[in-house]
């Protein structure tokens, strides 16, 4: 039973990491097929240099849902920091799809751990900040 349990995992492992891979290469596959002048336009839209649009392509796409959550955790409105502060959440977003601590991170919020974000996330300060300034908004 514990061996089927264990191959079972390892198998939706595999097929996890898979799945990755593909809309990784799917992902860059399309960025490629973009004029090197619009991907210039688009990394200068979203306030990054070309090199780091082609690496935020690549990294996995549930950092804004991530994101998402760890704002809720905080009690910050996604809709009201993109009003108040547009920028900041573009920073935010960026920083969050660069992140090497993205599972760890998904782990936490899953088990409603809200005291090790400090640790580990490159947003905290940022969030914490935020957080404060809300709370002295009265919202």
């Amino acid at each position: 039973m514990l061996i089927s349990s264990i191959a079972g995992t390892g198998r939706s492992l595999v097929g996890g990491l898979l799945d990755r891979f593909k809309g990784a290469i799917s992902r860059w596959n399309e960025i490629q097929s973009i004029d090197p002048w619009e991907m210039e336009s688009i990394a200068r839209e979203l306030n990054v240099s070309p090199a780091e649009l082609g690496a935020l392509v690549l990294m996995p796409t549930n950092s804004l849902e991530l994101l998402g959550k760890r704002l809720s955790h905080t009690g910050l409105s996604e809709q009201r920091l993109a009003t108040a502060h547009p920028e900041v959440l573009r920073d935010l977003r960026r920083v969050c799809s660069q992140c090497t601590s993205a599972a760890r991170c998904a782990r936490d919020l899953r088990r409603e751990r809200r005291a090790t974000p400090s640790k580990y996330c490159p947003n905290e300060q940022t969030l914490q900040a935020l957080a404060r300034e809300a709370i002295s908004a009265g919202y």
